[in-house]
């Protein structure tokens, strides 16, 4: 391990750090997937200073940057950290120490996939609540960018936001998250995000993998048939296991069997939501 000095321990331990972390991850990102669009002719903005504009339907990205950090900044001021953050650096020695690393972070994005998954849907399904994601789909229709990724209201943003971070406060097991897994879940979540927004092909890293960003596409373009809903509409933005079950029951309900109506699925998706994020919060306040 290389040795560190106390005040380079003490900068990399900072609370803003991990922040910091995600918003250059998602700056890069977005940038290396505009540059792509760009070159294919692709993007509808081939002017830096459209990232910086105040009008949010044409820097979103800078927009979203102010909201976040101001977001974190109160959430700072009133949540307490859970407990004393492992660096979490593995030991070459040590194999365990790398395959727990790893553990924790594809556990993370799990974690993050399933608990959106149940606000993106119910924010497509409950009527009440629906206004909050319209913007995240208020694109000219046929027309999508990887900027496009951090294209929604206040609200909308903030829930993602929130979802990382009790995601990222402890591992399912109960263990509070190292330093380096929340890193590297920033790292990988945002390119995830942004790939799945994107008009260029490549570069294509996660989308050979994962449904969930392969398609999220389709999901913005939108498709007409309703036995399709689950499949190619997919409202996991990673994975897509929880879609394929419900296409399966909307599927049952098609063919005669008792459909599942939207005012049940509404209660059932805030049902579920709730309890999941009561649960990790639960073991996320232990001591």
């Amino acid at each position: 391990m290389i040795p560190m000095s106390r005040w380079m321990l003490g900068l990399l331990r900072a609370w803003w750090v991990d922040p910091l972390i995600a918003t250059v991850a998602f700056g890069a990102a977005i940038n290396i997937y505009w540059r792509e669009e760009r070159k294919q002719g692709l993007s509808c903005y081939n002017q830096w200073n459209t990232k910086v504009s105040l009008d949010p339907e044409k820097a979103p990205v800078f927009v979203s940057l102010v909201c976040y950090w101001a977001g974190i900044l109160v959430w700072k001021l009133f949540v307490s950290a859970p407990g004393e953050l492992p660096d979490g650096i593995p030991v070459i020695w040590e194999p365990m120490t790398s395959l727990y690393l790893i553990a924790e972070v594809v556990s993370g994005i799990l974690l993050y996939d399933a608990l959106f998954f149940f606000v993106h849907l119910a924010m497509h399904e409950c009527v009440a609540i629906r206004n909050l994601h319209a913007r995240h789909h208020s694109r000219p229709e046929g027309t999508l960018e990887a900027r496009d990724v951090l294209r929604h209201s206040f609200a909308d943003g903030s829930l993602q936001v929130i979802l990382n971070i009790v995601a990222q406060r402890r591992t399912p097991w109960g263990s509070v998250k190292s330093r380096l897994a929340r890193a590297l879940h920033n790292v990988i979540v945002t390119w995830m995000l942004t790939e799945s927004h994107t008009a260029s092909p490549t570069p294509n890293v996660f989308r050979r993998w994962f449904v969930g960003v392969r398609e999220h596409r389709m999901h913005h373009l939108g498709v007409s048939d309703v036995r399709e809903y689950g499949r190619y509409h997919r409202h996991q933005q990673f994975f897509g296991y929880l879609d394929d079950f419900r296409s399966w029951c909307l599927y049952v309900g098609l063919h005669g069997h008792t459909p599942v109506k939207n005012k049940w699925c509404c209660t059932l998706v805030i049902a579920g939501f709730l309890t999941s994020v009561q649960t990790h919060m639960q073991s996320s306040t232990r001591p």
